[in-house]
């Protein structure tokens, strides 16, 4: 695959620059998606809005792809289709955190996390999701700590815009920064097109687009949103 773990914590404009435009962004409720379609895996890059950098690699895969990723100092390969529960259970038991019906969960280190999903009739590898502990609590694959407490977010809902979505070849990302109200603040071009023109002009064309705020615990707050534009 294209998408490896080395692009945790990385630029996102990185990986778009080896891997191509992703087929899909959106900004959900449960964090900003990328998603990648690579050799017949589904690959979704969670980003940070702020530092526009990776956070967290969710990777839905059949055989025979494949996912090396670093345990304890030790380089694992993991087949999807093929590599089973049994085997996670003998290989990676001093790593062990969570173990789920259909999964397990591995601490890397103090701040992130794996945790390996499997076909629950099969208990072969079908799912790979790597990265931050806090963005995987958000994805509901790691229970939230009981000390922390939970405040429900939802994410901005785009209202009216003067750049509806196109479907040309050339695509341009970017972050659109709005304060409590919906209104937006800023738009920065985050991974440019081969249209240079399209986009210096874009952050007046975003301008005077409007959303429903995020909100946080029910109250609303500034939050940022991403964009991926075709044209």
């Amino acid at each position: 695959m294209c998408v490896t773990a080395d692009a945790l914590a990385a630029p996102v404009a990185a990986l778009v620059r080896r891997c191509g435009a992703p087929a899909h962004v959106i900004s959900r409720n449960d964090g900003n998606h990328f998603t990648f379609s690579d050799d017949g895996a589904a690959v979704d890059a969670l980003v940070d809005p702020d530092a526009a950098v990776v956070r967290a690699l969710d990777i839905y895969a059949d055989s025979p792809a494949t996912i090396d990723i670093a345990i304890d100092g030790v380089a694992h390969t993991f087949a999807f289709g093929s590599y089973d529960m049994v085997h996670a259970d003998a290989d990676l038991t001093g790593a062990a955190d969570y173990s789920f019906s259909n999964g397990r969960a591995y601490r890397l280190d103090t701040t992130h996390e794996l945790v390996l999903t499997f076909n629950p009739a099969t208990k072969h590898l079908t799912r790979v999701s790597i990265g931050d502990r806090l963005t995987l609590e958000r994805l509901k694959l790691l229970p939230e700590q009981i000390d922390r407490r939970p405040f429900t977010y939802v994410a901005p809902a785009l209202k009216q815009t003067g750049v509806p979505d196109g479907s040309g070849v050339q695509a341009t990302i970017v972050r659109v920064d709005l304060d409590r109200f919906g209104i937006v603040r800023a738009a920065t071009v985050v991974v440019p097109s081969d249209d240079p023109i399209f986009d210096a002009k874009l952050a007046a064309r975003l301008d005077d687009d409007s959303y429903e705020p995020a909100r946080l615990a029910n109250r609303a707050v500034t939050a940022s949103v991403f964009r991926e534009l075709r044209h």
